[in-house]
């Protein structure tokens, strides 16, 4: 049986958050004290700012993972990119993150969707990677233009695995318990067992 869904309040004001708005506090006060009132009020405008160029791309994402999740059976998304997927699913999160186009806005939501619908992590951080190193619109828009081609086939070739070996090694390292989403759905799987 699931245990206790946690509400959206208490993930969204999490212990990350508490980390980060102590450290933003700290920051402030230092601010104050070295710059004075009129530097913390210029950085909290410059914040706004951020806020005010970053929302609508953050609402996109969202919506973008959303329907990327309500798309994708999650039976499907386990079948190639899960578990028992094995190196075949590791080499295809690794070639859908390179093909991404776009920032983080982008590709995190999507990671979330893979994740919701059943993607194991090391499917995710293959994912990602392949995203960070090979993403091909940057290749094409930014690297083989000012840098060359010769350049750029070496980068490539030098990373390339790179991706396939971080997923493999994240399948690897033991961690801890995963997120609250998966932990309900282990413990049917493990009560059943029982059985």
């Amino acid at each position: 049986m699931k245990g206790p869904r946690r509400s959206l309040a208490a993930e969204a004001f999490g212990t990350s958050f508490w980390v980060l708005a102590v450290i933003a506090g700290i920051a402030a006060w230092a601010a104050w004290e070295l710059k004075g009132a009129g530097a913390v009020r210029a950085a909290l405008s410059h914040d706004l700012d951020i806020v005010i160029f970053l929302l609508p791309r953050m609402i996109g994402g969202m919506m973008l993972a959303g329907l990327v999740q309500a798309i994708l059976p999650p039976d499907l998304v386990a079948r190639w990119v899960g578990e028992e997927s094995g190196l075949r699913g590791i080499v295809i999160a690794a070639a859908v993150g390179g093909l991404t186009p776009g920032g983080p806005m982008t590709s995190f939501p999507i990671v979330v969707a893979f994740y919701m619908s059943g993607a194991d992590r090391g499917a995710l951080v293959a994912y990602l990677t392949g995203w960070s190193l090979l993403g091909f619109q940057r290749t094409l828009v930014w690297e083989l233009p000012l840098l060359g081609p010769e350049f750029t086939m070496y980068r490539i070739a030098v990373v390339a695995t790179l991706p396939i070996l971080a997923g493999l090694l994240a399948r690897r390292i033991p961690l801890g318990p995963v997120g609250p989403e998966r932990q309900g759905d282990q413990g049917q799987v493990q009560s059943g067992k029982g059985r």
